[in-house]
C-alpha cells in the first residue's frame, strides 16, 4: 500500500512550475481511483441530460431545461447532508495516521450513525420543499416548472442512500482505498444508463411506456441504492471488517458523533450556498428566456454549459479529495510542510492538465455543446461563446477547488463555508442578475458573472492555503 507521510517535511524553497514527482506519484494514485469514481458518478447524472436530449426537439429542450434546476437543487439537498464525509474523512485520515485502526473503524460507525438520521431528514427536505423551490425558480416555461417538479421529487427519494454511500466513502477515501467507491460508481452507471434507455424511452415489448424524464428520475434514484449496496458489501469483508471493526455497539461515541456534526454544518452548508447560488443564476437565465421568447434555449445551453464545465471541475474535485486524504494524513503525523507541498503540488499538476482542455474549449464551443443537444441546433449556438468564456477560468478553477478540498482535509470548514457564503451572495448571483437580466447582456453577460466567481475563489481559497493557520487546527 502507497504511503502518504513517509516522505520528509522539508517546505519547498522555490516556486517553480513543475510538481514534485514523489509526491505527484502518491497523489495520482490516490486521485486516479477517485477521479475515475468521479467520473463514473458524474455520467450517472449527465447521462440523463444526454439521454432526454434524444427526445424530440421541442420535449428534449424542456427536459434539459428542467434538469438545470433539478440537479443543483437535489445537490443543494442530498449535498448539505452528504457533507458528513468531509468530516468523516478528515477523522479517519488523522486517526489512521497515527495508527489508531480501531478508533479510524469507530468514525465510520458514528459516521453511518449520523448518516441514517441525515438521509431520511434529505428525502422529506427534498420531496415537500422540492415543488415550492422549483416553482419560485422556473423561469423559461411551463413545461420547465412541470418536468422539474416531478425530477426533483424522484430524485430526492435517493438522497438516503447518498448520504450513507458518503458516509462509507469517506472512510475508504481516508485509509486511501478510494478504487473501493470506484467500484460501486461504475455499477451505479451501467445501472442507471441500462434504466434510463427503458424508462426514457419506453419498450413496448417489455409493456413499458415512455416516461421521459421522469423515466431519468426513476432510473438514477434505483442507481443510487445499487451503489449503496455494493458499499455495505465490500464493508463486510474480513479484510475490512476484523481488521477496523466498524459495527460494534460500544463504537458508539457522542464526542465522534459531535465533531462528525461540528465539521459537517460549515462544509454542508458550503455546498448548500454553492447550490443555491447557481440556481439563482438559472432562475436569471429563464428570465432572458422569457423576456426574449427562445423558450427554453438558453435554460437548456446553461444546462450544457455547466455538464461540460463539470467534465473539468469532477476530476478537479477528484485530486482535491485525494489532496485532503493527503493533508489530512500528514498532519496527523506531524508533518504540516509535507501537507503543504500536497497541496501546492496538487495545483501545479491540475493546471496542467486543464490547459489542453481550455484549448479545446476555445476552439470547437459549438460541436461540444451539440453532444447534449443534437435536436435543437439553437442551444449549441447560444452556447458557443459562453464556453469560451469558461475556458479562460479554468487554471483559476483548479486553485479554488483543489485548495478548498485540501482546507477541508485540515479541518478549515468554518473559513471555506464563510467564503463560498460571501463570493455567491456578494459576487455571482448580483452580478449574474446585473450583467445578465438587467443590463441585457443575455448568456454572455450571465457567464462572464461566473468567470469572475471562479477568479475570486482562487484568490480567497489559494490565500487562506498560502497562509499557515490551517495547520494548527485540532481534529
Amino acid at each position: 500500500m502507497i504511503k502518504l507521510t513517509e516522505l520528509d517535511d522539508t517546505p519547498r524553497t522555490d516556486f517553480g512550475l513543475l510538481p514534485e514527482l514523489p509526491l505527484v506519484r502518491r497523489v495520482l494514485y490516490l486521485g486516479s481511483f477517485v477521479m475515475l469514481a468521479m467520473l463514473t458518478q458524474y455520467f450517472v447524472n449527465a447521462a440523463d441530460n444526454l439521454m432526454v436530449g434524444r427526445l424530440e426537439s421541442a420535449e428534449a429542450t424542456a427536459s434539459q431545461a428542467a434538469l438545470g434546476l433539478g440537479m443543483p437543487l437535489y445537490w443543494a439537498v442530498g449535498g448539505f447532508f452528504a457533507a458528513i464525509a468531509y468530516g468523516a474523512q478528515a477523522m479517519t485520515a488523522r486517526r489512521f495516521a497515527e495508527g489508531d485502526e480501531t478508533r479510524a473503524g469507530q468514525v465510520l460507525f458514528n459516521a453511518l450513525f449520523v448518516a441514517l438520521f441525515a438521509g431520511t431528514a434529505g428525502i422529506l427536505v427534498g420531496w415537500f420543499s422540492g415543488p415550492y423551490v422549483v416553482d419560485f425558480l422556473a423561469e423559461a416555461s411551463v413545461e420547465q416548472k412541470q418536468l422539474g417538479t416531478v425530477y426533483v421529487q424522484l430524485r430526492s427519494l435517493g438522497i438516503g442512500g447518498m448520504v450513507v454511500t458518503f458516509a462509507y466513502k469517506a472512510f475508504f477515501d481516508g485509509i486511501g482505498r478510494t478504487y473501493v467507491h470506484l467500484v460501486a460508481a461504475i455499477a451505479m452507471n451501467v445501472v442507471n444508463v441500462g434504466l434510463n434507455y427503458l424508462l426514457i424511452f419506453g419498450n413496448p415489448d417489455l409493456g413499458i411506456p415512455q416516461m421521459g424524464l421522469a423515466g431519468a428520475g426513476w432510473a438514477s434514484m434505483i442507481a443510487t441504492y445499487i451503489g449503496l449496496a455494493i458499499m455495505v458489501a465490500v464493508s463486510v469483508l474480513p479484510r475490512y471488517n476484523r481488521r477496523f471493526h466498524f459495527y460494534r455497539w460500544n463504537n458508539f461515541d457522542r464526542k465522534a458523533i459531535a465533531n462528525i456534526i461540528r465539521l459537517m454544518l460549515p462544509s454542508g452548508s458550503a455546498t448548500l450556498i454553492l447550490m443555491a447560488g447557481f440556481l439563482l443564476f438559472f432562475k436569471f437565465v429563464g428570465q432572458i428566456d422569457a423576456a426574449e421568447g427562445t423558450g427554453n434555449t438558453y435554460s437548456a445551453a446553461t444546462k450544457a454549459l455547466m455538464d461540460t464545465g463539470a467534465l473539468c471541475f469532477m476530476p478537479l474535485f477528484a485530486f482535491g479529495t485525494a489532496t485532503a486524504t493527503a493533508v489530512s494524513q500528514s498532519l496527523g503525523a506531524g508533518k504540516p510542510n509535507l501537507a503543504a507541498r500536497y497541496g501546492w503540488d496538487s495545483v501545479r499538476l491540475g493546471i496542467w492538465a486543464v490547459i489542453p482542455i481550455g484549448i479545446v474549449f476555445s476552439i470547437w464551443p459549438q460541436e461540444i455543446i451539440a453532444l447534449w443537444s443534437p435536436n435543437d441546433p439553437a442551444v449549441p449556438a447560444a452556447a458557443a461563446t459562453s464556453l469560451r468564456l469558461i475556458a479562460l477560468c479554468l487554471p483559476m478553477m483548479v486553485v479554488g477547488l483543489v485548495l478548498s478540498q485540501a482546507l477541508y482535509g485540515a479541518g478549515a470548514n468554518v473559513y471555506v463555508m464563510v467564503a463560498e457564503g460571501l463570493l455567491h451572495f456578494g459576487l455571482l448571483v448580483p452580478l449574474s442578475w446585473l450583467l445578465g437580466p438587467y443590463l441585457g447582456l443575455g448568456l454572455e453577460g450571465i457567464w462572464t458573472a461566473a468567470v469572475i466567481y471562479v477568479y475570486g475563489l482562487g484568490f480567497a481559497m489559494g490565500g487562506k492555503f498560502l497562509a499557515k493557520g490551517w495547520r494548527n487546527i485540532e481534529l
